[in-house]
């Protein structure tokens, strides 16, 4: 029987996602790979995936190159493979026996353990398997997969110092390549400062996502995607946090629509998750806007850029040691916005706070 030669791709993770990091390749021309086994390592600001092979099969070619970025869609290997694969086009209901845009194997196969304290731990099979050979514990491993599953590379790099390096460095170039790309947005920045005070700063910025969220409702014209063009259906506010792995961006979904305290425990849950790499895929997309909090820093204000498919964003810094006061930044892009119409929507934010 004839092989079929079937193309791998850089996978979409996201529903904004464009391009990705490659951060390794796990075999090489010639290998032969069953069905589920790791090919290779891909990033983006938001996310780190282990590619799994859809079939079994052979390593016909290679053809991206490590440490580079490539668009959705990209081949990264050939496989030649016995029977024909099958898979779906992302936007398409018509099958592709060739490259396909979100291919089966990169949802995560994932198996689970019960230990004694009846909380499952959640693993891919080779990740297992690693695991199980060097005798590791998976409850003692940090989990940078979807969903808190711990990956092979997880296992991997469980034992060696500064193994969060490749990571960092992938997480740092794709951010980089989101601000290229925001400067190339034609912006204005207007900032006041803001008297507003509450309880701790969770419950201050808590208090900030909740109130701009509800603004960006009443004023739906500013609720738009940059890349459709179209209006969201839910007020998504990517909250800039801090992860093992440089900058982590949840998105917040209709955060005005919870009561207060119900939002500052999913703040304060999502901001230990990210803390450790594990921010839900579910809160990896949806957002028009975007908010860097700085208030709980010594950093007194600073210039927010504009992620690609946001039409505004927020800054906000610590309260001057002498008045007590925070300077509140908005960045709007002016195809959408112009100047005073940016200057009436920070000061509606500032009277609401």
């Amino acid at each position: 029987m004839s092989n079929f030669e079937y193309a791998v791709i850089m996978p979409k993770m996201s529903m904004t996602m464009e391009e990705g990091e490659l951060l390794g390749l796990r075999v090489g021309i010639g290998d032969v790979v069953k069905s589920g086994d790791v090919l290779f390592d891909v990033a983006t600001d938001k996310i780190d995936m282990e590619v799994e092979s859809p079939a079994d099969g052979v390593v016909k070619e290679i053809v991206g190159q490590v440490g580079s970025s490539m668009v959705v869609g990209a081949p990264v290997l050939i496989l030649l493979t016995e029977t024909q694969v099958m898979s779906f086009d992302f936007n398409s209901t018509e099958p592709l026996t060739e490259v396909a845009t979100e291919p089966a194997a990169v949802v995560p196969i994932v198996e689970t353990q019960q230990i004694n304290s009846h909380e499952n731990i959640k693993a891919v099979p080779k990740a297992r398997e690693l695991a199980k050979a060097r005798g590791i514990d998976l409850a003692s491993v940090a989990a940078s997969g979807p969903f808190g599953t711990i990956t092979h590379e997880d296992i991997s790099n469980s034992h060696i110092a500064g193994s969060n390096d490749v990571r960092k460095a992938a997480n740092r170039k794709m951010v980089a390549a989101a601000i290229e790309k925001s400067r190339s947005i034609p912006q204005i920045t207007l900032s006041r400062f803001s008297t507003h005070t509450t309880d701790s700063i969770e419950h201050g910025c808590a208090h900030l996502v909740s109130t701009w969220a509800r603004i960006l409702r009443q004023n739906h014209h500013f609720n738009i995607s940059t890349v459709t063009e179209k209006a969201h259906s839910a007020v998504g506010v990517a909250l800039i946090m801090e992860s093992k792995y440089g900058l982590a961006l949840p998105v917040f979904a209709d955060p005005d629509l919870r009561g207060g305290d119900d939002l500052l425990v999913w703040i304060k849950q999502t901001r230990e998750k990210a803390s450790l790499g594990k921010v839900p895929v579910e809160m990896l997309s949806g957002a028009t806007t975007s908010i860097f909090d700085l208030s709980h820093s010594r950093i007194s204000s600073a210039i927010p850029l504009l992620l690609p498919s946001h039409t505004t964003a927020l800054a906000v810094g610590a309260p001057h040691a002498s008045f007590g006061e925070s300077e509140i930044s908005l960045t709007v892009d002016l195809r959408y916005c112009d100047a005073l119409e940016a200057a009436a929507l920070l000061d509606q934010l500032i009277n609401s706070l």
